[in-house]
């Protein structure tokens, strides 16, 4: 998904190989596929003519796993002049609605790319999305609802009915 969208904003994009690797004794080993990053901590990297950002260093990842992500990725030097760092981290799921507010229903935005730079020490700034639906806007959020709560008169406590006994055989 990062990939086609680096490459509907005009960027030629080159991706970590996978191999496959043989694994344990001759007698009884198994393939594995591993991925082999790009200077051993980028999975993408995409050039353009363009300005702004001609040269990208990316590295994919889901949102648990983005400080690890930080301490594989920033021991690397790039030089911010000529290109940037960056750690896209993946927020998908259904859409639901954020429970924090009781009394009005907001939905909570999913199916994007939170972008990390490192010229920005890795900070989270929630402009920095990509949306993987459509042309890279957000899509359109459902007005937030106002609920009316009513109280509930309670008269008593609410007792089981006793049921019949089954007759004995």
């Amino acid at each position: 998904m990062a990939r086609k969208i680096l490459e509907q904003d005009g960027y030629v994009v080159h991706s970590a190989i996978r191999t496959s690797t043989r694994v344990g004794p001759p007698w009884k080993s198994f393939w594995v596929s591993q991925s082999n990053d790009i200077f051993n901590a980028f999975d993408l990297i995409a050039t353009r003519m363009d300005p702004p950002r001609p040269l990208r260093f990316i590295q994919v990842t889901t949102t648990k796993m983005v400080s690890e992500r930080v301490k594989k990725v920033d021991p690397i030097p790039v030089n911010p002049a000529a290109a940037s760092a960056e750690i896209w981290a993946y927020v998908g799921g259904q859409p639901r609605l954020d429970r924090r507010y009781k009394d009005r229903k907001l939905w909570l935005p999913r199916n994007f790319f939170q972008v990390y730079f490192k010229e920005r020490n890795w900070a989270l700034v929630p402009e920095d999305r990509m949306f993987v639906s459509g042309s890279g806007t957000p899509p359109a959020q459902k007005e937030p609802v106002a609920l009316s709560i009513q109280p509930i008169e309670v008269t008593g406590p609410r007792r089981r009915p006793k049921s019949a006994k089954p007759a004995a055989r």
